[in-house]
C-alpha cells in the first residue's frame, strides 16, 4: 500500500518539478510554489513511512566504523576516545544547538581522569579553570529558606581540604561545572579531531543491522523536531546508542530494564538571580535542601557569582502536571524557596521523572547502549553522567581493538559483563542515598504518591478534578508542617546528625575509584578470584577508598616522571605524563606490562616480545624505577631495553601501592584496569603472558 502511494505521489510531483526547474521555481507564483513544496513534502513523508530514503546521503558510499547517536557528554567522550585510538566516528545529535539547561554538574575524580586522558585540548584542565572556587560549593545547606529562612545545618564535604584535590589517590580533583558549560569544551575538542564528524540537528530515526554492519535512517531536520529535513542513510560497522533515557534506540533494540522504576516526578526550574547570589554570602553551598510550609525543594547552586540556580520541586501526577508550573508559578516558587522577594529570571522549566533502572543487557548485535540509554539513577550521588563517561571509556577501546583486528568479537560481550555490574551498584546506591536524604528531612514521598494515586482512582472520578487536586495540595501542606524537621528534632539533635555525617554525601571515592571488574576482559591467576571477592565485601558507609592492584581494579595513581620514552611514548615524548594514570592513556589499544626496576626486567621484556609475536597484540613494557633521581640522570634505566618505557617513582608512592614483589608484573588494559597479575618471574613467563593476552583480548 505504501509503495503504491509513494509511486502515485512521485508521479504527481515529477511533471511540476521537471517543468519548473530551479530558476522557474523561484519565478513561480507563491501559491504554485506552495503546491509543489507540499507535494514534495508528501513524497518525503511517504518515503519515510515506506522505509526508503527520500534523498541520497551527503556522505554517499562512505561507511563509518562507529555511528554514535547522541551528542551529550557520553556520546562526545566516546567519539574522542575512539579518535585517540585512531577510529573514525559519526556523531548524530538531534538538537541543532547545545543545551542551555545545566543538568548534571558534579564530575567525579574518575571521570576527570578520563577527560584528562583525551589529550589536547586538555578538557580536564579547562573544567578546573571554569568551575567556581571551592568555597562556593564545599557545603550542603539544610534550611527553611535560602536567604530569609532558618539554617538548620551546614555540612562541609571537604573537611581538612583547602582544594578539591586528593593527591594521594588521584591527579585530578572532584569538579563542579554544569553540563551546559562542559559540553562546549567537549565540542571544541571534537572540532579539532579530523576523525570525528559531528552533525547537529541530525536525528537517528531508525536502523537495521546485519552480520556485516548497521544501516541508519537519519533525519537532518532543520526545525530540530523531526520535520522538514533531508532523510538519508548512514552506514557503519557498529552503533553506540548514547541517546539518553528517552531517546528510543533501546526500545528499538527490544532491551528491557530492571530496577525500582519511577520514584518521583519533579520540575526543574532553571533561574538566574544575581541578587540571590549576592545575598547568599556566608551561607554558600552546592545544594540547598529547603523545607518550609509552602514548598519542598532541592536547589543546585551552579554558580553563585553569576546567580545561576536550578530548583527541583516535586509534583504528583496525574492530579498535578508539568503544565501547572507556569513561569509565573515558578517565579513565585523561587520566592518561597528563598523566603525573600528576590528578582529572578526563569530561563527553562522541565518536568522529569527520577527513576532507578538498569538495562538487562548493554549489547544487541552490533549496537551498544551507553550512558543514560543503559541506566537511570536518582541524582543523589551524581553517578549518572559520571557512570556514562566510564561506560564510554570501557566500550571505546574494545570497539577499536576489534576494528583494528587485535581482538575477537567476543571482547565486545565483556562490555555488558563489566559495566552492568557497575551500573547496578551505582543505581542501588543512588536510590539508597535518595531515601537517606528523605529520612533526614522527615519526608515520605511514598505516602504522598499513594495519596495521589488514591485521589486519582476511578472510584473517585465523580469528584471534580480541581477538588481532588485541592485535597492533595491541602493534605501535602499539612504534611509538610507536621513532618518538619524542626518539629521532630531539637536543634541539638539536628547538630548531631549533621556533625556525624548522617546526611547525603558529596564525595564517593570508594565507589568512584574502587570498583573493579571480577569478570570480563580479565585473566585470574591462583587466588585472584578470592582476593577480589574479599575486596568487594560491603564496607562501612564512611570507609575510605583503598587503592589496590587486584585483577579488574583501576591502576592506582602514583606520581611519576619520564626517564626513557620507549615505544609507548615515542610519538609524544611523554611530556604530559605525570602519573601512572597517564600511562594507559598513551597506549592506544596496546597492553602495558608494568614492571618494577630489578633483575627480572630482562626476563619480562623477553616474555612481552614473545607474547606480542604470538598474538599480534602489542605488549609494551613500562619499568617503574625507584631511588634518588638527580635531575637529568639516567641511572636506573640502563637495566631496561631501549624499547621499554622507564618512569621514575618520584615520591616513592608506587613502592607502597604495587602489592607485588619486585620481580612481579601487572598487565594493564587501555582503560587503565588491571587485566592480569603475576607475583613472580619464575616459570615460563612467555607462555603465561601469552595466555593472559589471549584471554584478555578474547583471541
Amino acid at each position: 500500500m505504501a509503495s503504491a502511494q509513494l509511486a502515485a505521489a512521485r508521479n504527481m510531483a515529477a511533471p511540476l518539478l521537471r517543468s519548473l526547474g530551479a530558476a522557474g521555481f523561484c519565478a513561480t507564483p507563491a501559491s504554485l510554489r506552495l503546491l509543489v513544496a507540499a507535494t514534495a513534502a508528501g513524497c518525503r513523508q511517504l518515503a519515510t513511512a515506506a522505509g526508503a530514503p527520500a534523498a541520497a546521503s551527503s556522505a554517499s558510499g562512505q561507511e563509518w566504523p562507529v555511528i554514535i547517536a547522541g551528542g551529550g557528554p557520553t556520546g562526545l567522550t566516546t567519539a574522542l576516545l575512539l579518535a585517540k585510538y585512531g577510529v573514525r566516528s559519526l556523531v548524530l545529535e538531534k538538537a541543532r544547538t547545545l543545551t542551555d539547561h545545566p543538568q548534571a554538574h558534579l564530575i567525579n575524580m574518575r571521570c576527570m581522569e578520563i577527560l584528562r586522558g583525551l589529550g589536547d585540548p586538555d578538557v580536564a584542565s579547562r573544567v578546573v579553570e571554569q568551575m567556581p572556587p571551592l568555597h562556593q560549593w564545599r557545603r550542603f545547606v539544610y534550611c527553611t529558606g535560602m536567604v530569609g529562612g532558618r539554617v538548620l545545618g551546614m555540612v562541609d564535604h571537604f573537611k581538612g581540604q583547602t582544594s578539591p584535590y586528593q593527591p594521594a589517590i588521584s591527579p585530578e580533583p572532584v569538579a563542579h561545572l554544569a553540563q551546559h558549560r562542559l559540553l562546549p569544551l567537549l565540542v571544541e575538542a571534537v572540532k579539532q579531531q579530523p576523525l570525528i564528524e559531528l552533525r547537529m540537528g541530525h536525528s537517528l530515526r531508525s536502523f537495521a543491522q546485519t552480520e556485516a554492519g548497521v544501516s541508519a535512517v537519519v533525519d537532518s531536520a532543520p526545525d530540530g523536531n523531526g520535520g522538514g529535513g533531508l532523510i538519508y542513510r548512514a552506514s557503519g560497522q557498529y552503533l553506540a546508542a548514547a541517546d539518553g533515557a528517552r531517546g528510543g534506540l533501546r526500545q528499538q533494540l527490544g532491551i528491557g530494564m530492571g530496577g525500582p522504576g519511577a520514584i518521583q516526578h519533579l520540575i526543574n526550574i532553571h533561574f538566574i538571580s544575581p541578587q540571590l547570589g549576592q545575598q547568599l554570602r556566608g551561607r554558600e553551598g552546592m545544594l540547598y535542601f529547603v523545607f518550609n510550609r509552602e514548598v519542598i525543594a532541592v536547589v543546585v547552586a551552579h554558580n553563585i557569582d553569576a546567580g545561576e540556580f536550578v530548583a527541583q520541586v516535586p509534583y504528583f501526577p496525574p492530579l498535578q502536571s508539568g503544565a501547572d508550573f507556569t513561569p509565573q508559578r515558578c517565579a513565585e516558587l523561587v520566592k518561597q524557596i528563598a523566603r525573600q522577594d528576590v528578582e529572578a529570571e526563569v530561563r527553562t522549566i522541565r518536568p522529569w521523572t527520577m527513576a532507578g533502572r538498569v538495562a538487562h543487557t548493554y549489547r544487541a548485535g552490533r549496537a551498544f547502549l551507553v550512558g543514560d540509554a543503559a541506566h537511570a539513577f536518582p541524582p543523589s550521588g551524581a553517578f549518572g553522567m559520571n557512570t556514562g563517561v566510564c561506560d564510554a571509556h570501557n566500550l571505546a577501546w574494545k570497539l577499536a581493538a576489534v576494528i583494528q583486528g587485535r581482538a575477537s568479537d567476543a571482547l565486545l560481550d565483556t562490555y555488558t559483563a563489566e559495566r552492568k555490574l557497575v551500573g547496578t551498584a551505582n543505581m542501588l546506591l543512588s536510590v539508597a542515598n535518595f531515601n537517606e536524604a528523605l529520612r533526614i528531612l522527615g519526608l515520605d514521598y511514598k505516602a504522598a504518591n499513594m495519596l495521589s494515586d488514591v485521589l486519582a482512582a476511578p472510584a473517585l472520578a465523580w469528584l471534580p478534578a480541581e477538588m481532588r487536586r485541592g485535597v492533595l495540595e491541602t493534605t501535602m501542606a499539612v504534611g509538610k508542617a507536621a513532618a518538619s524537621p524542626i518539629r521532630r528534632l531539637r536543634q541539638s539533635e539536628l547538630d548531631e546528625v549533621f556533625e556525624h555525617g548522617e546526611t547525603l554525601r558529596l564525595q564517593f571515592p570508594k565507589e568512584d575509584l574502587g570498583y573493579l571488574y571480577p569478570t570480563g576482559a580479565v585473566c585470574h591467576g591462583p587466588g585472584d578470584a578470592q582476593a577480589v571477592a574479599d575486596y568487594q565485601k560491603p564496607k562501612p558507609r564512611d570507609a575510605p577508598y583503598t587503592p589496590t592492584t587486584l585483577v579488574g581494579a583501576r591502576l592506582p595513581h602514583a606520581p611519576v616522571t619520564v626517564r626513557q620514552p620507549g615505544r609507548l611514548l615515542a610519538a609524544s615524548g611523554g611530556h604530559h605524563v605525570a602519573s601512572t594514570i597517564d600511562l594507559p592513556a598513551e597506549a592506544g589499544t596496546s597492553l602495558l606490562l608494568l614492571l618494577s626496576e630489578g633483575d627480572a626486567v630482562g626476563s619480562w621484556e623477553a616474555a612481552a616480545a614473545a607474547a606480542e609475536a604470538a598474538t599480534g597484540v602489542p605488549v609494551l613494557a613500562v619499568v617503574i624505577s625507584r631511588g634518588p633521581h638527580a635531575g637529568g640522570s639516567s641511572t636506573g634505566s640502563s637495566s631496561a631495553a631501549e624499547g621499554s618505557t622507564v618512569v621514575h617513582d618520584s615520591e616513592g608512592a608506587w613502592l607502597a601501592l604495587r602489592q607485588l614483589p619486585a620481580d612481579g608484573a601487572l598487565l594493564v588494559r587501555p582503560d587503565g584496569h588491571i587485566a592480569w597479575r603475576r607475583p613472580t618471574a619464575a616459570g615460563d613467563l612467555a607462555a603465561e603472558l601469552g595466555a593472559a593476552v589471549r584471554a584478555v583480548m578474547c583471541l
